[in-house]
């Protein structure tokens, strides 16, 4: 950018908030809209303030009071319709989450606003029937942790979790109850190593009654099963983890940058 150029202004407020330990502002302004929502500030049947008016509230951009009304679209709280405005529709936020993922700091700060209860902690033998991704380790002993995820504003499970954590780091502190962050970020600060790459395969497929039960689903439901795995700059595996989601909760948003020009 070049220095004294004013930002345009639907950007104008992207900067002081561009941080890597905060929300972006948009889910600030989005949380603050549900709760005065659910509140009855705004009843159904009733009308948000529009775009300029938000912009004046709360002294953002169009660009980011736009990206909050959406994300309450996404809710089913709102609904816009051309020439009448932006209409309340429910008192109360649908259940579900929305992972929306363009880099690493993404999953850092999914974790940050979930919690994951964690259900049971053992060492087991890596065996002939295990993942692909784990069969090169066959025989070791790595780290699993089994928990259930849920979300900072409601108790409705997010997603099923198992990790496997590789045997160097299986003494890894803090995934013992509660978990407040993820579990590669925990063995980053304990054991200086960095996660350079993150191999993810995402697949649909019915809920096992085990886990439906957790997640209060009924079995056989409809689940959104994500592989994820946690790799070293050398390419060696840290984590393994799989997030289970009943599809009904949860949806998965990715933008791709295109930064290659043709010719």
């Amino acid at each position: 950018m070049e220095q004294g150029r004013p930002l345009p202004d639907d950007f104008a407020d992207a900067v002081p908030h561009e941080r890597t330990d905060a929300s972006p502002r948009y889910l600030a302004l989005a949380r603050s809209l549900r709760a005065e929502i659910e509140s009855g500030k705004y009843p159904v049947g009733s009308k948000l303030p529009t775009e300029m008016e938000l912009c004046k509230q709360f002294g953002a951009s169009r660009h980011t009071v736009r990206a909050a009304i959406e994300r309450l679209v996404r809710l089913e709280l709102i609904k816009r319709t051309p020439r009448i405005g932006t209409v309340v529709t429910a008192a109360r936020a649908k259940q579900g989450y929305e992972l929306a993922v363009g880099q690493v700091g993404d999953l850092l700060q999914y974790a940050a606003t979930t919690r994951m209860r964690v259900l049971s902690r053992d060492l087991r033998e890596v065996g002939d029937d295990a993942d692909p991704a784990l069969q090169p380790y066959h025989g070791q002993l790595w780290l699993v942790i089994r928990g259930v995820r849920t979300g900072d504003d409601a108790d409705t499970p997010i997603c099923y979790n198992e990790v496997w954590v590789h045997p160097d780091y299986r003494g890894v502190r803090g995934a013992e109850q509660d978990i407040e962050a993820s579990v590669f970020h925990l063995i980053e600060k304990q054991f200086q190593v960095s996660v350079s790459r993150i191999e993810q395969v995402i697949h649909a497929a019915a809920l096992p009654a085990e886990i439906a039960e957790l997640l209060d689903m009924p079995p056989g439901a409809a689940g959104l099963w994500i592989n994820r795995q946690y790799r070293d700059a050398s390419g060696n595996l840290i984590e393994m983890a799989w997030s289970i989601h009943p599809a009904e909760r949860f949806s998965y948003r990715m933008v791709l940058d295109r930064t290659w020009r043709s010719a």
